[in-house]
């Protein structure tokens, strides 16, 4: 078992302590910070590989951080925010935010989504290397884009874009599975890690950010249709080497 670090950044003391003591149960080194200065100081001093971060905090906001934070590490942020409309969730998303959850919510809940998280972040860590090395592919291609598992490249139309690790996941996934219908539990399944009704909400915003990425029509999408009531499909031919 990874003992893996996880930074909480609130200005709330009970809330931070409470939520520690869950994570500390459950064997992971706990840190905490309640200002946004604390928390990138912390950031470089501790090297959290999970970062819980609230929105609303009395410095900088959680957006700002979390755009920080990017330039630093690719280790999941967890959104928590009382905060919990859709475009909230749009911003904390695009920022680079890997889950959004709002306030109040379920510990068991949090606790499932962090060792879901970490998981997939532990086994990204894991799979690249072995990739490059086992032969196996690890570039994908279509019409239109062309992704490098091994080096997390993304080329749209020939031109570099910048994914978040999410983003890339995902599309890495779609990519796997071209043409096959993909239900929204079962990206969240696959893609994050876990199985949750109340969040779907995450798939549906990564695939908006995703698809505007591509270059994609939001009315009218070519590459990542929505099949309603069914899922996603991704909708191009894709050859591996």
């Amino acid at each position: 078992m990874h003992q893996s670090t996880i930074l909480h950044v609130d200005d709330e003391p009970e809330i931070r302590e409470l939520i520690g003591l869950y994570l500390k149960k459950e064997g992971y080194n706990f840190e905490e910070a309640s200002n946004a200065e604390e928390a990138l100081k912390k950031l470089k001093a501790v090297n959290p590989q999970l970062i819980l971060l609230d929105v609303q905090l009395p410095d900088l906001d959680g957006i700002e951080i979390c755009r920080r934070i990017r330039l630093e590490t690719n280790v999941p942020v967890l959104f928590l925010s009382c905060k919990d409309s859709e475009i909230d969730k749009v911003i904390g998303l695009s920022v680079g935010g890997d889950d959004y959850i709002g306030k109040p919510f379920g510990m068991n809940e949090l606790i499932a989504r962090v060792k879901a998280h970490l998981r997939r972040y532990y086994e990204s860590k894991i799979s690249m290397p072995e990739d490059v090395s086992s032969g196996e592919a690890n570039v994908f291609t279509s019409d239109s884009i062309l992704l490098d598992s091994a080096r997390h490249d993304c080329y749209i139309r020939n031109k570099k874009v910048q994914l978040s690790s999410k983003e890339f996941e995902l599309l890495h996934f779609f990519m796997l599975h071209p043409f096959q219908v993909l239900s929204t539990e079962h990206l969240l399944d696959c893609v994050w890690g876990y199985e949750s009704e109340i969040d779907t909400k995450t798939v549906t915003v990564h695939i908006g950010n995703l698809r505007k990425k591509l270059g994609e029509d939001p009315k009218k999408p070519r590459v990542i249709l929505t099949l309603r009531g069914a899922g996603y499909k991704f909708n191009e031919s894709v050859q591996k080497s």
